[in-house]
């Protein structure tokens, strides 16, 4: 998610979102609320609120990211509605509302001046979701070119992964296992525990695919583990859920009608 320049903005405010960000990147959600809630009571700008959306997003508070992102909409500021549509798809492409994550995406690309990389990133996820593997492997090229590496030392972690997705479906799901893997290191050494958890999600449906239970089930664990240090209540929730599931087709799977 991205947000747009606040050297606009008074002093104080900027010294405030900053302290703010600062918290955040070492998950000290609560003083980064209160400096952020600080910020917007002093300058209620879109800059302001987009910087606290994007904060309430990365902990999964996404209702109240939406609530602070909405006003923006109708203001008069493109550039800042643009970044708001960006960021709302992303919420809604995390909430499963694929169709409204595609609309508020496709408005933003219209909307920005700059769109590079993670726009076209967010795209193709889009038509991933969609089934549309075809094009979303030509869009996902493209934002690789755009971001200056190449198809075989992508550095983003986020662009590996959508690659191994891609792969799993034009390729063959092992392809797509080791390209998760390689998603999963890099976004190890920059500490995205959410990303980490994502692509062990990710792998764990792929091991699915290949009937590799053990395998399968041990990466949703590990997933679980990850998304507690990344504090993401939504993500722990949904993927205890995905380990209760697998149980209990596992135990029916194993169940011997003739031992009654």
């Amino acid at each position: 998610m991205k947000k747009p320049d606040s050297s606009g903005d008074s002093e104080r405010v900027s010294e405030l979102i900053m302290a703010a960000e600062r918290s955040s990147m070492i998950h000290d959600w609560q003083r980064a609320d209160e400096l952020f809630r600080q910020a917007i009571a002093e300058d209620s700008s879109p800059a302001s609120r987009i910087a606290y959306g994007v904060c309430l997003s990365r902990q999964e508070r996404y209702f109240e990211a939406i609530s602070i992102f909405t006003p923006i909409l109708d203001g008069e500021n493109q550039q800042a509605i643009g970044v708001v549509c960006h960021n709302l798809a992303a919420i809604y492409r995390e909430i499963g509302d694929f169709d409204l994550a595609r609309r508020f995406q496709w408005r933003a690309t219209l909307l920005l001046d700059d769109a590079g990389p993670e726009e076209l990133l967010a795209m193709a996820n889009d038509a991933l979701a969609n089934e549309s593997y075809q094009t979303s492997e030509s869009l996902l090229m493209a934002a690789i070119e755009m971001s200056g590496d190449v198809a075989d030392e992508v550095q983003d972690g986020d662009l590996i992964a959508t690659l191994g997705l891609v792969q799993a479906e034009l390729t063959s799901p092992q392809e797509g296992v080791v390209t998760l893997f390689s998603a999963y290191r890099r976004h190890q050494e920059t500490q995205d525990f959410r990303g980490m958890g994502n692509d062990l999600l990710n792998m764990s449906v792929l091991f699915g695919r290949l009937q590799r239970r053990r395998a399968e089930r041990a990466c949703l664990k590990r997933a679980i583990r990850c998304f507690e240090k990344a504090t993401a209540s939504c993500s722990i929730k949904r993927t205890n859920d995905l380990v209760d599931r697998h149980d209990r087709v596992e135990f029916f799977r194993q169940f011997d009608g003739r031992r009654n």
